[in-house]
């Protein structure tokens, strides 16, 4: 066999190679330019794989494939399908861990989620997994699942969210990646440690937790600290925040104080169907 013939063979074979590769993590043909230009690629050796995880990695695989992949792999799935909406400052973590102990699955955290997967979430009607937990606005959370929440008598958890500013000033973090970031929260937070709290209070600081359960799928993530969203909530009348308020604490069957930990264990055990003893 002639050197054209040779490499005609191996760009055909590469090629069949990419078609395979797309069709089985993406579930469809490449473009012309994905097939030529993983077909070159994958032809380097040590390239395949990294060029199969870059695919696994894409915002399309995590769209279009991974949720259904993920609910094909629980479809079996008999336990609780719970949700927590985690407001800060409520000794939520403790909560979240109980509750993946109860479910008995990982959660599927919305903590800090990129867009494109919190917009999966809150358009589709798929109920990929039974454990959602997050710093998130009600809607994002799938409907159908048992709900529960943490709240907190609101002069305590505004407090502890002063303090907690105020420990960042004093916190040294080599490890962080962003220093640039960093250094301006310790600034903002070195500013904070000699402002008196009764005056920070004076001063719009977002602590508001009634935010949460205002559905705000038209806002982006963290919607519920925008000035976009707090501007949507003054327009609101009093009659329909009192009727959004009604419809999203309905979604919920269990709730409990942060300071009453038999409620918290109660609520954990009740809502996971499994007896929780400790925290």
């Amino acid at each position: 066999m002639n050197d054209f013939a040779r490499k005609f063979v191996a760009r055909s074979r590469h090629q069949k190679i990419t078609e395979s590769m797309y069709r089985s993590v993406l579930r469809r043909h490449p473009s012309p330019a994905e097939r030529i230009s993983t077909a070159v690629n994958i032809q380097i050796p040590g390239q395949f794989e990294p060029r199969l995880a870059k695919m696994i990695d894409s915002d399309e695989f995590k769209i279009r494939r991974l949720p259904g992949l993920i609910a094909e792999s629980t479809k079996e799935w008999t336990g609780s399908q719970v949700f927590f909406l985690h407001i800060p400052k409520t000794a939520g973590t403790s909560v979240r861990i109980a509750l993946i102990k109860a479910v008995g699955v990982p959660a599927f955290e919305l903590y800090g989620r990129d867009k494109s997967m919190r917009d999966l979430i809150r358009q589709s009607d798929k109920h990929f997994w039974p454990l959602f937990v997050g710093h998130s606005n009600i809607s994002f959370f799938p409907l159908g699942y048992s709900g529960i929440t943490i709240f907190r008598e609101s002069r305590s958890r505004v407090l502890s969210l002063y303090r907690q500013k105020c420990r960042a000033a004093i916190i040294d973090n080599p490890l962080d990646i962003n220093q640039i970031a960093f250094q301006e929260k310790r600034k903002i937070a070195l500013k904070l440690l000699s402002t008196p709290f009764g005056e920070w209070l004076n001063v719009p600081s977002q602590l508001s937790s009634i935010d949460y359960f205002i559905p705000s799928k038209q806002f982006r993530r963290n919607s519920q600290e925008s000035n976009g969203f707090q501007a949507h909530i003054l327009s609101l009348s009093s009659n329909e925040i009192e009727k959004l308020l009604n419809e999203s604490i309905s979604r919920f069957t269990h709730a409990a104080w942060s300071h009453n930990e038999p409620a918290i264990l109660k609520a954990i055990s009740g809502v996971s169907g499994r007896e929780i003893t400790d925290l």
